[in-house]
C-alpha cells in the first residue's frame, strides 16, 4: 500500500509540470483561437506577452512597427538570444529588418513564434494597438509553421507564397472569393472596413441590398473622399473621431477578417492576407464589436 502511496505522491508534481509545459507550448491562445479588440482597451499587454513567450524565433510582418513598448519587448527578446526579424515598409532601428521593395505595400500584419500567431488589422504602433479601432486574432501552435514558411520565403527570396487556410494577395483570387461569398448571403452582410473602393464589391453589396439582404457598412471618415461614397448603400455609418481600421465582413454566420482593405490595391497589388471562419465563438465576438461601434458615437 505504501508503495502505491509514494508512487502517487511522485506522479502529482510530474503531472503538474507536464500540464504547465503543454500550456506554455500551446501559446497565449491556449490551443484555440481568440480575438481581441481595441474597443475594449489597449492591446499592448497581449502583444507584449506574446513577444515575451518567444523562445527561439519571432518573425514580424507589418506596415508599421513603432510602438515604444513593443520595440522594447523586441529588444529584450534579442538580448535573450531570440531570432527576431521584421518585414516592413520602414526599417526598424536596432532590430533586424528588411524593407519590402515590391510595387505594392507590405500590408499584412502578423507575428509568429514557436507557440502561435498574432494576426489581424492592427499594426504594431500606437494607432494600431491603442488609439485606432482594430482587432487581432491569436492563432494556436498549429498555425506557426505555415506563417513561418511564408515569412522566410519573403525574407530569403522576396517571394510571396500561399498560406494554407488563408487568402493571400496578390497571388490568390481574393476579390473573386470575397465577392462570391457576398453574393451567396442570405440574411445579412455587415461590413466594418477602413477603405472600401473596389467597384465590384460595392456593386455586389448594392445588388444584395436590392434583393432584401440586410446590408450595413461601418467605415472611416477617409471614405468621405471616395467617389463611391455618394453611390454606396443606404445603411452606412462613418466613424469621425477615431480611426476605424478594422477590415472585417460578417456574411450570415461567416466572418472574413485580416489585413486587406477592399480596394484595387488591397486585392491585387499589396501583400495582404484574409482569414475566413465560421467559428461560432469568434463570429459572436465580431458581431458584438460591430454592434458596439454601430450604436456608439465616436
Amino acid at each position: 500500500m505504501k508503495k502505491w502511496y509514494y508512487l502517487f505522491l511522485f506522479l502529482i508534481p510530474v503531472v503538474v509540470l507536464l500540464f504547465v509545459f503543454l500550456s506554455n507550448i500551446s501559446g497565449i491562445s491556449g490551443g484555440h483561437i481568440e480575438a481581441f479588440f481595441t474597443i475594449d482597451g489597449s492591446l499592448v499587454d497581449e502583444v507584449t506577452q506574446f513577444i515575451d513567450s518567444s523562445q527561439h524565433f519571432l518573425y514580424i510582418s507589418a506596415l508599421d512597427v513603432s510602438h515604444p513598448v513593443i520595440l522594447e519587448a523586441l529588444s529584450n527578446a534579442l538580448d535573450r538570444g531570440v531570432d527576431v526579424r521584421v518585414l516592413t515598409e520602414n526599417a526598424v532601428v536596432e532590430i533586424p529588418s528588411k524593407m519590402d521593395i515590391s510595387k505594392g505595400l507590405h500590408h499584412v500584419k502578423f507575428m509568429v513564434n514557436e507557440s502561435g500567431v498574432v494576426f489581424g488589422s492592427a499594426n504594431f504602433s500606437e494607432s494600431g494597438l491603442e488609439t485606432g479601432l482594430n482587432d487581432i486574432v491569436f492563432l494556436p501552435i498549429t498555425y506557426s509553421e505555415r506563417f513561418k514558411d511564408f515569412f522566410l520565403s519573403a525574407w530569403d527570396y522576396g517571394k510571396i507564397t500561399p498560406v494554407d487556410g488563408f487568402l493571400v494577395s496578390p497571388i490568390d483570387n481574393v476579390e473573386e472569393s470575397v465577392v462570391k461569398l457576398i453574393l451567396k448571403a442570405d440574411k445579412r452582410i455587415y461590413v466594418c472596413i477602413y477603405a472600401l473602393t473596389d467597384a465590384n464589391l460595392v456593386a455586389a453589396l448594392k445588388f444584395k441590398e436590392s434583393k432584401g439582404t440586410d446590408v450595413r457598412i461601418l467605415t472611416d471618415k477617409w471614405f468621405k473622399s471616395s467617389p463611391l461614397y455618394k453611390i454606396s448603400t443606404r445603411n452606412i455609418r462613418v466613424v469621425e473621431s477615431r480611426m476605424l481600421h478594422h477590415k472585417f465582413i460578417l456574411v450570415d454566420n461567416t466572418l472574413i477578417t485580416g489585413s486587406t482593405n477592399y480596394t484595387e490595391s488591397g486585392f491585387h497589388k499589396n501583400v495582404e492576407m484574409i482569414y475566413i471562419t465560421k467559428d461560432k465563438g469568434i463570429v459572436r465576438e465580431y458581431e458584438r464589436v460591430f454592434s458596439e461601434i454601430e450604436s456608439s458615437i465616436f
